[in-house]
């Protein structure tokens, strides 16, 4: 799905971006999350409640949802358009409601393709809509068919126990990544490895904030970050660069988290 807002700026719900007419130098690309929830709300237009927001865009997808996920992705969208001279995109309504302010001038330039963590339930609901009239009946199990699931169900559950013993009996062990904090400022920044020596720590925190400026990403109190990447000198001079930005959850700090592998960083 794509759009034209105010007659300059397009959004890709399928490509994640947002773009003018500059050869792709002021492109923006954003999160997984940053895109469902804009998607949802062009598709979704009027005011809307934050709670079924927060079940739509994170609960049935599978992620935690929270005010203060919401509060974060609602910034980041903000500040993207204001990239483009575009203020308060999205309008807050008493009573915890939201929606995409009524002056912008939307245009669908293309409705062929959906985004993909919306078109699967919007084709169950087409499914379900059509054939619930005319639900076909399924056949009665004989007795046979009933013998050969029990005896595959008794197949399965030898083979999972031969799997656990194995995996008991079994040498080797599990190595668990431990997580190392290191000082960066405003940011709480994990690592795997240790800081050694204070050069060391100093190389790693300015890799980690070229990243994280690469990605636009702000530090504040509901995030935190985990970092890695490689030595250049192992992988023929291009260095491998993980980072994930988490969401803070009382329950478990690494709930909910946005990644960014580069396989190629120079």
């Amino acid at each position: 799905m794509k759009y034209k807002i105010n007659g300059f700026l397009y959004y890709d719900a399928t490509d994640a971006t947002l773009s003018i007419d500059d050869n792709g130098t002021s492109d923006t690309h954003l999160s997984i999350t940053a895109n469902a929830l804009l998607y949802f709300l062009f598709q979704h237009p009027g005011v809307i409640t934050r709670d079924e927001i927060m079940k739509k865009v994170w609960d049935d997808n599978g992620l935690t949802s929270s005010n203060s996920n919401l509060n974060q992705y609602l910034s980041l969208l903000r500040k993207s358009f204001r990239n483009y001279q575009i203020d308060n995109v999205i309008v807050t309504i008493p009573r915890g409601r939201l929606e995409i302010n009524k002056e912008l001038v939307v245009e669908v330039i293309d409705g062929n393709v959906l985004h993909p963590l919306f078109s699967a339930q919007d084709e169950e609901v087409v499914v379900s809509s059509t054939t619930t009239s005319s639900k076909p009946e399924l056949p009665e199990q004989t007795e046979e068919q009933e013998r050969n699931w029990m005896m595959a169900s008794a197949v399965l559950f030898t083979a999972a126990l031969v799997l656990l013993w194995t995996a008991i009996i079994s040498e080797r062990s599990i190595n668990i990544v431990q997580l190392n904090q290191v000082s960066s400022g405003l940011c709480e920044l994990f690592s795997t490895e240790k800081m050694i020596n204070t050069e060391m720590g100093k190389s790693y925190r300015n890799s980690f904030d070229a990243v994280r400026e690469k990605l636009g990403l702000e530090c504040n109190e509901d995030r935190r970050f985990i970092f890695y990447y490689s030595d250049k000198f192992k992988n023929k001079g291009l260095g491998r660069t993980f980072m994930a930005q988490c969401a803070k959850n009382e329950n478990n700090p690494y709930a909910y988290c946005d990644n960014y592998f580069y396989y190629s960083w120079k």
